[in-house]
């Protein structure tokens, strides 16, 4: 497929992802199978062996992965080093995005999950911390479903070709990661994914925890969660409800503040 993608002209680098119908895996020729599912190829097969902390979501979005394309041209035209170029698209795409990144950021600290993994500023998470993190989907590469990006909108587990990815490419990536790396597994329906492919792996299940999913559309879930559970960090935390300095501008989070501070037994400024 990286042939294919160096032969795609500069020009035409601008489409729409799912309009990138030479490089589909799945199924074959440019049309979506009987479920409505279709999977694009795309350079995410790099895996952080000494990561600290492994961030699972449900699949790559458009601009990750056209991302990556990119990169991975830019290093063959330079004849620099591709796997390097990968690794750092990959770390500087996944999960970004105006609402994504503070939520992500928040989750991170608020579960206590940054401090376990020796992240030392989550505003580097991206940049000088990535070395630390695995960025990763329970489907290794962009998936549609009916033209719109797979969000479970049926269960992977049940569709022959998803599971395969799940079974497959994600059980073989967390048993590449150390044996203590500690997995997050995001969203309501991916801890059972992300257990199925641990059980094949012969993975300690306590090794997984869950948190709600970081986007736009999780924006109540992760509130609820910030507001409602008391931190697990042991340094003080940094998520936006418990430093309100950290609350993006034009974010009103004021309704979560009572509760926060009943779950925490103290008022925060």
């Amino acid at each position: 497929m990286m042939n294919t993608l160096l032969k795609i002209d500069e020009a035409d680098m601008g489409r729409d992802l799912k309009d990138f119908t030479e490089l589909q895996l799945y199924p074959s020729g440019p049309r979506s199978d009987r479920f409505g599912i279709r999977i694009l190829w795309a350079p995410f097969d790099f895996v952080n062996l000494t990561a600290r902390i492994a961030i699972v979501g449900v699949t790559p979005g458009p601009t990750q992965a056209i991302k990556s394309y990119r990169a991975a041209r830019q290093a063959i035209k330079n004849g620099t080093d591709v796997d390097a170029a990968l690794q750092e698209a990959k770390a500087a795409s996944s999960f970004r995005g105006k609402t994504m990144e503070p939520n992500l950021k928040s989750l991170l600290e608020h579960s206590g999950a940054a401090e376990r993994a020796g992240i030392d500023d989550i505003d580097e998470l991206w940049t000088g911390e990535a070395h630390k993190v695995h960025f990763t989907s329970t489907i290794r590469y962009p998936t549609y479903f009916k033209d719109d990006l797979f969000n479970n909108q049926i269960d992977s587990l049940s569709h022959p070709e998803l599971r395969k990815y799940v079974e497959n490419y994600l059980a073989s990536e967390l048993q590449s990661i150390p044996s203590d790396t500690e997995i997050i597994a995001l969203g309501h329906k991916g801890p059972r994914i992300i257990r199925h492919a641990a059980k094949i792996a012969k993975i300690d299940l306590k090794r997984i925890t869950a948190l709600p999913h970081p986007s736009g559309s999780a924006n109540g879930a992760v509130r609820d969660y910030l507001s409602k559970v008391r931190t697990k960090s042991k340094r003080p935390c940094r998520c936006m409800l418990c430093d309100r300095s950290r609350i993006p501008d034009g974010w009103d989070l004021s309704s979560r503040f009572a509760a926060h501070d009943r779950t925490h037994g103290r008022l925060l400024s």
